[in-house]
């Protein structure tokens, strides 16, 4: 399953002025999340997402493309993720500004088929699943066992990351139309 995010935002500041709230650490800890990036290729940093309580807030990432002022991506994987997904963002310098372009590809991984032999030595990361509207049968008793005789076999799908669902739905928005502006105005000096 693969889910986008295009976004474009437009900002009264010089497209030097948008690059540096993208890759000076502390501006990003303001308007995004605490972290440990640096803008080098190749370099692997986390973020640390610390708005859901009970949740390992923890973002893996590691910068892939640094086209300085112009084009930045990273790779983005929380701990509910199997694969990561791609942050990437595009400045382009405007008459009175600068429009900053973001697309979020979310790559979720695939589910398992409880119908299958499940491997428990496997690890569980990213194997969560909820049954899909779909219809169901449920498994017959046998004899050895009932403890499985209850679960419905069907198609499911994997339940997305919270922290990957929060941004692609509605956190990018408040971020790059609340937070970043003001943080425009603060941190950064030419």
């Amino acid at each position: 399953m693969l889910q986008n995010l295009n976004m474009e935002v437009f900002y009264l500041y010089p497209p030097q002025r948008v690059w540096q709230v993208l890759t000076n650490r502390q501006a990003l800890a303001v308007w995004l999340m605490e972290n440990d990036f640096e803008p080098r290729l190749g370099h692997k940093f986390r973020f640390v997402h610390s708005t859901l309580p009970g949740l390992e807030g923890n973002i893996d990432c590691e910068v892939i493309e640094l086209d300085e002022p112009r084009r930045l991506a990273f790779t983005w994987q929380d701990s509910m993720m199997c694969q990561p997904s791609i942050v990437t963002w595009t400045i382009q310098p405007v008459v009175g500004g600068t429009k900053l372009l973001l697309e979020h590809k979310g790559l979720i991984q695939k589910a398992i088929k409880l119908n299958e032999p499940i491997q428990l030595s496997q690890p569980w990361q990213g194997k969560f699943l909820h049954e899909s509207k779909a219809a169901t049968q449920t498994l017959a008793p046998n004899n050895r066992s009932s403890v499985f005789s209850s679960i419905p076999v069907g198609r499911y799908k994997v339940l997305d990351s919270i922290v990957l669902s929060s941004f692609l739905n509605g956190g990018w928005d408040y971020r790059l139309n609340e937070k970043l502006p003001q943080i425009l105005i603060k941190y950064c000096t030419i």
